[in-house]
C-alpha cells in the first residue's frame, strides 16, 4: 500500500490542436517515473500518474514540456479558465487589414501594405511560427508547420524582386500580391481558432459552474480554536458552520441544528431532504434553512463531490483508442503533405513549364488546404462534452473507450438481490387465526424484536412498522441464530421468529408464547417494467443470482426475462462471466462485495451509489443518480457520442480527400484554401458542441 499512485495535473499553454496534445503526451511518457499520462486539448490540461513515494521531480517534467515549445505549470484549483473578451476582435481586424493590402499596392502605397502584411503574418501569426520552429528542432511536424510554411513562403515571395523569380514578362504586382495570400491564411485561421476557443470555453464554463461556487477557504473549530484554512486542508473531526443557502463543502455529520438540504446535484433527489442531529450530509449539497454545525467525516480529497469531480476530470482527460490512431495518422500525414507539395511544384515548373508564381501559388495552396486541424478536433471536444453530459444524467465512466464498449456489447448480466430487486420486502398477507391480537399489535411485537437484527427482511419489517407509526418496544434476552431466526422477550411475551419451511415463497413463522402466525412477504423490485422492456429491445438480458431458484425464477418470469441462473457463489459468477466472454463482450451489473470479481472480469462493470465500496472501485461505470433506469441514458449517450465522432471524422476525411486533389491540379487558390480549412475546423467544432 506504500506504493499507491498519485495523479498530478498540469496546465498547458500553447496547444493549437490535438496533435500538440499528442506530442506533449509522448514527451511525458518518456519520463521513467511517469506511469501513465494523458493530455486533453479542450481542457488545456495534462494528467500524469506517478508512484506516490517515488523520486519524481515535477520540475523536470515541466522543463521537458517547455523545451518543445509549450508552457507547463502545476494546475491550481483556484485558477479560473482564462477569458479573452477580445478574442473575436483580433481576427476580424486581421482580415480587414488583409483585405486592404490590394488597395494599398494598387494605389502605390507599398510601404504601408508591407507594414500591414508583416504585422499580420509575423506578429498576429507568431504563435504558429514559434510552435513550428520549436517542433522542427525536434524533427516534429504538425498543422503549425504547414501554416507557417504557407504564410512565410507567401511573405518571402512578395519581397523578392520579380526578375529573380522568372524571366517571363509579368505584371510587377503579381509577386507582391502573394503578401495578401499569406495575410489571408493567418486571418482565416485566427477566425477558426477563435470560434474553437469560444465553444470550448463555454463547455468548460458549464462544467465548472457548480465548482466555482464551492468555498475556497473555511473557518473551522480545531483544538478549541477557530482557524481560517484552505478548503483542501480540512481534516476529520474539524467542526464548521454552514448558513442557510450555502453549499456544504465536505461530507460530515450534523452535531447541532436541523435543516432541509438539497442533494439533487449528487443524488438526483428533487425534493429537499430533512436532516437532524446525528445524520450525515454530503459535500456539494445545499443547506436550505437554518444554521448547521457539522463535524467533518472525510477529507476534502475524499468527499463525495470532489470524488465525482475527479472522476469526471479523469474521464475528460482520457484519450480513446480512435484518437490515438488519429494522432499517429497526423504524425505521418504532415511529412506526406510536404512531399506532395514539393513534388507538385517540381512537376508543374519543370515538366509542365508553368510560370514559377503559378507553381508556387499551387504549392502554397496544397500546404494550407492539407492542414489536419479538423481531423485532430474530431474526438477531443466530443469526449469532453460526453463526460460533462454524463454527470448531469447521473452516471460517471472511467474512460471513453469503456463508454463506447457499452454501446457495442449486447450481453447484459444482472445480479438480482440489491440490483434488480431492492432488498426491501413488503408484507403481502398476515395469517392470524386469533381474535385477541390485532394485526397492528402483532406487527408491533414482531418489529420490536426484529429491530435487533441486521437481516434485510428484519429491516423491512421494522420499516413497515415505522410507516404505520407503531412504537417499537424494548426487547430482552434476544438471541439471533444466523440462517435460522431470532427470539426474545417483548412486553413479557416470548417471541420466536423463524423461516417458514412449508413455503417456497419468502415467509416467516412467528410463535408468540404458544400461538403461531405466518407473515407472507414479497421482495420489491428496484426497477420498472418499462425500463426492462426498452432494454430488452437493445440487449440480451440474463439474471445471475446467489438467491434461491424459486425466488429467481419468480422474479424473472414477472419481468419477462427468459435466461436466469440461481444459487451462484462469487467463484461461480466469475466463471460464468469468463465462459460467456468466449462468445462476445459482457456487461455485468452488480452491487455487493460478492459481485466484485464478476464486475472486474466483465468487459464493462456497472455499479450504483448504493453498491458496496469495493464494488464501486471494481466497476467501470458508476450510476450515482437515480436507479438502473439510468442504464438507458448510458446506452443512448454511448450511441450518440460514437455517432457524433463518426460524423466529425466524415467531415474531416471528406474535406481532405476532396480538397487536396483539387489543390494539386490548381483549382484552389491559397486564399480559398485558408478559408476552406478554417471552415472545416469550425464545422467540426460546431458539430461537436451540439446537444448530445
Amino acid at each position: 500500500m506504500s506504493n499507491q499512485t498519485k495523479s498530478i495535473n498540469l496546465d498547458i499553454d500553447g496547444m493549437t490542436c490535438a496533435a500538440c496534445a499528442a506530442r506533449i503526451e509522448r514527451i511525458l511518457s518518456k519520463n521513467s517515473d511517469v506511469l501513465d499520462s494523458s493530455v486533453s486539448f479542450p481542457l488545456k490540461l495534462a494528467t500524469i500518474d506517478i508512484i506516490e513515494n517515488s523520486n519524481f521531480q515535477l520540475e523536470e517534467v515541466i522543463e521537458s514540456v517547455n523545451k518543445i515549445g509549450y508552457k507547463a505549470r502545476e494546475a491550481q484549483e483556484e485558477n479560473e479558465h482564462k477569458k479573452n473578451k477580445f478574442n473575436l476582435y483580433v481576427p476580424i481586424l486581421s482580415i480587414l487589414l488583409a483585405a486592404s493590402l490590394k488597395y494599398f499596392f494598387q494605389s502605390g502605397y507599398d510601404l504601408i501594405a508591407y507594414t500591414l502584411g508583416f504585422f499580420i503574418i509575423l506578429f498576429l501569426g507568431r504563435n504558429f511560427h514559434i510552435s513550428a520552429i520549436k517542433k522542427l528542432r525536434h524533427l516534429d511536424f504538425n498543422m503549425d508547420t504547414l501554416i507557417s510554411l504557407g504564410s512565410l513562403s507567401s511573405l518571402i515571395i512578395s519581397i523578392i524582386p520579380v526578375e529573380l523569380i522568372t524571366s517571363t514578362s509579368i505584371s510587377i504586382n503579381d509577386n507582391k500580391m502573394f503578401l495578401d495570400t499569406g495575410a489571408f491564411i493567418i486571418s482565416f485561421l485566427l477566425i477558426g481558432k477563435s470560434v474553437e476557443d469560444r465553444v470550448i470555453e463555454e463547455s468548460v464554463k458549464t462544467s465548472e459552474s457548480i465548482k466555482s461556487r464551492m468555498p475556497k477557504t473555511l473557518i473551522v473549530l480545531r483544538n478549541n480554536k477557530k482557524i481560517d484554512i484552505p478548503i483542501k486542508e480540512i481534516q476529520k473531526e474539524d467542526l464548521f458552520d454552514v448558513k442557510a443557502g450555502e453549499i456544504i463543502p465536505v461530507d460530515g455529520i450534523i452535531v447541532e441544528g436541523k435543516s432541509t438540504v438539497d442533494e439533487s446535484l449528487l443524488t438526483g433527489e428533487a425534493l429537499p431532504i430533512r436532516k437532524d442531529v446525528g445524520e450525515e450530509v454530503v459535500g456539494g449539497s445545499v443547506n436550505l434553512e437554518g444554521l448547521l454545525k457539522i463535524e467533518v467525516v472525510e477529507s476534502y480529497q475524499q468527499s463525495t463531490y470532489n470524488l465525482i469531480e475527479d472522476l469526471i476530470r479523469n474521464a475528460q482527460a482520457t484519450k480513446p483508442k480512435i484518437q490515438k490512431s488519429l494522432d499517429r495518422i497526423t504524425q505521418l500525414f504532415v511529412p506526406l503533405v510536404l512531399f506532395i507539395s514539393f513534388s507538385t511544384f517540381i512537376y508543374n515548373f519543370i515538366f509542365q513549364d508553368a510560370e514559377v508564381l503559378d507553381a508556387l501559388r499551387n504549392t502554397i495552396a496544397i500546404l494550407v488546404i492539407a492542414c489536419p486541424c479538423a481531423l485532430g478536433l474530431a474526438t477531443p471536444i466530443v469526449l469532453f462534452k460526453t463526460a460533462t453530459v454524463s454527470k448531469t444524467r447521473g452516471f460517471l465512466f472511467k474512460n471513453f473507450d469503456i463508454l463506447q464498449r457499452f454501446g457495442d456489447i449486447n450481453n447484459m448480466v444482472f445480479d438480482k438481490t440489491g440490483t434488480l430487486s431492492s432488498g426491501i420486502f413488503k408484507i403481502t398477507k398476515i395469517e392470524n387465526p386469533y381474535q385477541d391480537i390485532t394485526e397492528e399489535n402483532l406487527l408491533q411485537l414482531v418489529s420490536s424484536l426484529e429491530n435487533y437484527s441486521q437481516h434485510p427482511i428484519a429491516k423491512s419489517i421494522v420499516y413497515e412498522a415505522e410507516l404505520r407509526d407503531l412504537e417499537l418496544l424494548p426487547a430482552s434476552n434476544v438471541k439471533e441464530t444466523s440462517g435460522v431466526g431470532i427470539e426474545g422477550f417483548v412486553a413479557e411475551k416470548m417471541i420466536v421468529i423463524t423461516k417458514n419451511k412449508n413455503s417456497n415463497l419468502p415467509s416467516l413463522k412467528i410463535m408468540i408464547d404458544e400461538k403461531e402466525f405466518i407473515l407472507n412477504l414479497e421482495e420489491e423490485s428496484a426497477i420498472d417494467l418499462n425500463f426492462l422492456e426498452k432494454l430488452r429491445k437493445e440487449k440480451n438480458i440474463t439474471i445471475l443470482s446467489g438467491d434461491k431458484e424459486d425466488n429467481v425464477r419468480r422474479f424473472a418470469e414477472k419481468h419477462g426475462i427468459a435466461e436466469y441462473y440461481s444459487n451462484k457463489d462469487p467463484e461461480e459468477k466469475l466463471q460464468f462471466i469468463k465462459d460467456r466472454q468466449n462468445n462476445g463482450g459482457v456487461i455485468f451489473i452488480g452491487d455487493g462485495i460478492n459481485d466484485s470479481p464478476a464486475i472486474k472480469q466483465a468487459d464493462v462493470g456497472v455499479t450504483t451509489s448504493s453498491s458496496s465500496q469495493i464494488a464501486q472501485v471494481s466497476g467501470d461505470i458508476l450510476i450515482y443518480k437515480g436507479g438502473l433506469e439510468t442504464l438507458n441514458e448510458v446506452f443512448n449517450l454511448s450511441k450518440k457520442s460514437k455517432f457524433r465522432i463518426n460524423q466529425n471524422l466524415f467531415l474531416a476525411f471528406i474535406y481532405n480527400t476532396l480538397m487536396i486533389p483539387l489543390a494539386v491540379v490548381g483549382l484552389i487558390t491559397p486564399n480559398l484554401a485558408a478559408l476552406a480549412m478554417a471552415l472545416s475546423s469550425i464545422s467540426v467544432v460546431l458539430n461537436s458542441a451540439r446537444k448530445l
